[in-house]
């Protein structure tokens, strides 16, 4: 992701917003900035938030916490404790019997075309530094 996408849900594109919108990322956890959506939620500026990514998202999802203690990132935390405003699940849009069984053939498919012609359709392009 370019540093121009990073934290591109800020507080100056969420005051163009009415102040009952429903803000919802399912991109990129990276394009939001949490600290302009919590002080729009509650500045009333923001109706409600939900995601399925976060910044920090591989040190809090598929993880537990003890109830008396916090999450590792306290824009996080603060996110959970503005419930019912906010709805924050994991990332698991591609966890679908369909999307697997998809990924398993393509998976195969590649891998017999590498060994039976050296290359595959689904190849990479990567750039030497």
């Amino acid at each position: 992701m370019t540093s121009a996408w990073v934290r591109f849900l800020r507080s100056d594109l969420i005051a163009k917003m009415k102040n009952d919108a429903i803000l919802v990322n399912t991109a990129r956890g990276q394009l939001q900035d949490n600290r302009a959506i919590i002080d729009a939620l509650k500045a009333d500026q923001l109706g409600a938030f939900a995601a399925d990514v976060l910044p920090a998202e591989g040190e809090i999802f598929f993880k537990q916490f003890p109830a008396d203690q916090p999450v590792p990132d306290a824009t996080t935390q603060e996110l959970i404790d503005l419930y019912p405003r906010v709805l924050l699940t994991p990332h698991v849009g591609s966890n679908t019997d369909e999307a697997l069984k998809n990924m398993v053939e393509i998976s195969f498919e590649n891998f017999h075309e590498i060994l039976t012609t050296g290359k595959t359709q689904n190849s990479v392009a990567t750039t030497e530094n």
